[in-house]
């Protein structure tokens, strides 16, 4: 079935609407709905420090997303709904509008009362995940360190170096600054649901917890999640947030089988945490965040002792106009091999054009570090592409 004819319908009924109206489309006593997406497309080209003057590698990709939120009022200080979100990746994918293409990135029910919270059960991003502050919460044009730049380069050096944009770079560093089961990509569905609560605000602290029970795709069972955030303000222009998230899954050996590591399918008890900082002053925004896995993941012969990362970022935003300035590095410490490390700086700007659209541009600077390698790899990457919001 094709989506095309309903999706043209949809969007000119919101550009027929002023932009201020593109996103809440229904706040009454009773009812309150939203409405938005997104459509990106980007265009990357990578240098790496030995082909400057090569033909650099180049990339087109695209990423769209529609989401409908739906809140009733049932009782008073309380609402019952549901919240979906399908999107879309790759241009062949987004001409053809084709349903069978759209991945359900969201769907869950919730229950709100003012006093006692929320509650919400389904596919949704864990409290680690949406509580967690970095430069996720602040980065302008295609996402700075937080985007998918790494997909455009190769990081990594010696005979390694030719092998592709991308060529193992989760096993060997940690190139974002995520909480585990976001960079990870835990997988969620009508038999892995997630079970999540959300305090309301209490002396401008938040709580809020998560459960996946069972085991999921990323081999562990009973997952609990946890996020705990103040916000504090002196005026409207100058205020900040401090959130401290984490991530727990006891350690599975069930998996492992001769012991050897070809046979490796068991994981090392999942720790994970983040401390994140935002600070809002007038038109600028400030982030500083570190992260720690420790031994978090997956067992190997050669064994990661611990996981950690910095990241920091400023960003400027004006009614038509973002900037932001982006900074992370990492460490995975590999025994009997040293330190893994990872380092990336991003200047993203992005302007707008008319009735939610942008044109933007990212430039990524990247150098690696393996103890073992002798020509370890670094260079850059540069995004352009078009926004379509509402």
């Amino acid at each position: 079935m094709k989506l095309k004819y309903y999706l043209v319908a949809l969007l000119s009924s919101l550009f027929l609407q002023s932009s201020a109206s593109f996103k809440t489309i229904l706040d009454k006593e009773i009812f309150y709905v939203e409405l938005d997406g997104k459509i990106d497309l980007r265009f990357g080209y990578a240098f790496n420090r030995d082909s400057f003057n090569a033909k650099p590698k180049d990339k087109t990709s695209s990423y769209s997303y529609l989401r409908f939120l739906y809140l009733q009022q049932v009782y008073p200080n309380t609402q019952m709904g549901f919240n979906v979100e399908a999107g879309v990746s790759g241009i062949a994918n987004l001409k053809a509008l084709d349903i069978e293409k759209l991945d359900m990135e969201e769907w869950y029910f919730i229950i709100k009362n003012q006093e006692l919270g929320s509650i919400e059960y389904g596919k949704r991003s864990l409290v680690s995940q949406s509580m967690l502050i970095n430069t996720s919460k602040i980065y302008a044009a295609a996402g700075g360190v937080n985007g998918h730049w790494t997909n455009y380069a190769n990081l990594r050096g010696n005979e390694n170096r030719d092998n592709g944009p991308g060529y193992d770079k989760d096993k060997v560093f940690w190139v974002k600054p995520n909480i585990y089961s976001e960079y990870n990509g835990l997988e969620l569905g009508l038999k892995q649901p997630s079970i999540n609560y959300i305090s309301p605000k209490i002396y401008n602290f938040q709580l809020g917890f998560s459960y996946v029970p069972g085991k999921n795709n990323l081999q562990y069972s009973n997952l609990i999640a946890a996020g705990l955030s103040y916000k504090n303000s002196l005026s409207d222009d100058i205020g900040f947030t401090t959130a401290l998230t984490g991530e727990f899954a006891r350690e599975n050996l069930t998996d492992c089988s001769d012991g050897t590591s070809k046979n490796y399918e068991c994981r090392n008890q999942l720790l994970h945490w983040n401390f994140g900082l935002k600070l809002k002053l007038f038109d600028l925004d400030c982030i500083f965040s570190y992260g720690n896995g420790g031994k978090s993941g997956e067992k190997r012969n050669h064994e990661t002792n611990n996981t950690y990362y910095m990241n920091a970022g400023i960003a400027y935003r004006s009614d038509s106009y973002k900037s932001s300035l982006t900074y992370f590095s990492s460490g995975r410490d590999i025994a009997g091999e040293g330190t893994n490390e990872l380092t990336s700086y991003a200047l993203s700007l992005e302007n707008s054009l008319f009735l939610g659209t942008s044109y933007y541009f990212d430039i990524v600077k990247f150098s690696t570090k393996e103890p073992k390698i002798e020509n370890n790899n670094s260079g850059y990457v540069f995004l352009a592409g078009l926004k379509l919001s509402f």
